[in-house]
């Protein structure tokens, strides 16, 4: 703000106190036709007060400080936010007070864009606060600027917006989820090359960017899991939806066994890959294609769709008895932790309680399902929290072959064991049996 540096003077030939002021190039003229003293000091407060916020004087319409604001957003903010509130400055909020003079804009009118959002478009609740949201932080970037001084107090949504249903996985859709690892492609059953995601999804509660953006060696150590960043639609990578989604979390068991199917899986596909759930082709892995693949698995086996943040829903419903700070702290909505160093041994016996409520949460769904429901009836296989219903991952998983070499070489030794002792003693050779 340009500071006053003149007086106002008479000027005999008009009869009235005039002062000229000028700010970043503008200059104006300011006048008052009071005699005397007032009159000086009239002129005065009007120059200063144009000083202190000269948009008022100025008749620049609001879609010009709108393109800037949407070039501005363009330039120093991540694609999807960008895309997001350029969207409804163009369908809602242009259209109401785009043709308004800035310094006749009133907080009536922000409030009508809201209204009109609603009327006619029948936008939701959540719609209705984010175009609010993009307002309130146009004015707060005109202020800064000097364009306003208008700090709106009260915007509301009105009362009829409907809230949107936060849906979730079934009990009868979890026990299919992870009974049946196949989809329809093609009118033909075949191995959904997601199933290990889909499920891996449910059992932490990840949000599907940071599901896309998490990488085997670099965030999973033993059974923690440390969020880094996320994927966005746009295939950005970022650092999360604010500072409490980079978190660290602790897997239970099922989630632990997803994470081996995953790598047994990949293995078997020949992928090569940095990321645990990848593309087919070892690329991170595409938003639309995860998407509809998931559609297709739950249309196939009859699971009520529901959209991959509502698998996110779905770990939060089925963990309700988890207390509330170890829940947040788990889906990465609490508050940072100062130092490792500091919370430690405190942190470690979180993260070990958050897993084991979890553990029993999803215990009293899965272990319910009958033995071909993915738990394993192959007498070679060792005996797992869950084995996978995949044969082709089963076969895969290390632990399961070294047991199979393991079970091989006794019955080997027993035939041969079999043989010999029936050759010297062929009377006992009936009561011999293998463990």
């Amino acid at each position: 703000m340009s500071e006053r540096k003149n007086e106002a003077a008479w000027i005999e030939s008009r009869s009235r106190w005039q002062i000229n002021v000028q700010d970043n190039g503008i200059r104006k003229t300011f006048t008052s036709a009071l005699a005397g003293r007032r009159g000086k000091a009239d002129a005065e407060r009007k120059a200063e007060k144009w000083l202190k916020d000269h948009t008022t004087s100025e008749k620049t319409r609001v879609d010009v400080f709108l393109n800037q604001y949407t070039d501005y957003l363009k330039e120093t903010k991540s694609k999807s936010h960008a895309s997001q509130y350029s969207g409804f400055i163009r369908l809602y909020i242009q259209p109401v007070i785009g043709v308004f003079r800035m310094n006749k804009l009133t907080e009536g009118d922000l409030q009508a864009v809201i209204d009109l959002a609603y009327s006619k478009n029948n936008l939701a609740d959540k719609t209705l606060r984010d175009v609010r949201g993009c307002l309130l932080n146009w004015l707060k970037w005109c202020r800064k600027r000097g364009k306003t001084s208008l700090h709106p107090e009260d915007l509301t949504i009105p009362a009829g917006a409907k809230k949107s249903e936060k849906r979730i996985v079934s009990p009868d859709g979890l026990k299919t989820l992870f009974s049946c690892s196949t989809t329809l492609w093609r009118g033909k059953p075949t191995e959904d090359f997601y199933i290990h995601a889909y499920r891996f999804a449910v059992l932490t509660g990840l949000r599907p960017g940071e599901l896309r953006a998490l990488e085997d060696k670099n965030d999973i150590q033993g059974t923690r899991v440390t969020v880094r960043g996320a994927i966005n639609v746009h295939d950005e990578a970022t650092q999360g939806k604010n500072n409490n989604a980079r978190r660290t979390f602790q897997m239970s068991n099922l989630a632990t066994s997803e994470v081996d199917g995953q790598r047994a899986m990949l293995r078997q596909c020949g992928i090569v890959t940095p990321y645990l759930f990848p593309a087919p082709d070892g690329g991170p892995m595409k938003h639309d294609h995860f998407y509809r693949c998931w559609r297709r698995y739950c249309t196939s086996n009859n699971i009520p769709v529901v959209s991959l943040y509502e698998l996110r829903h779905t770990y939060v419903s089925v963990n309700k008895e988890m207390p509330e700070g170890l829940k947040k702290m788990t889906i990465g909505h609490s508050q940072d932790m100062d130092t490792e160093g500091t919370y430690g041994h405190q942190m470690a016996g979180d993260l070990a309680k958050a897993a084991a409520f979890t553990e029993e949460a999803f215990s009293e769904i899965i272990p319910a399902l009958p033995a071909s429901d993915g738990l394993s009836s192959d007498p070679w296989l060792p005996p797992t929290p869950y084995a996978h219903p995949s044969p082709s991952a089963a076969a895969a998983n290390i632990s399961s072959l070294l047991y199979f070499r393991k079970r091989s070489a006794m019955l080997l030794f027993y035939i041969w064991y079999h043989d010999t002792l029936y050759k010297e003693c062929p009377h006992q050779a009936k009561t011999v049996h293998p463990d």
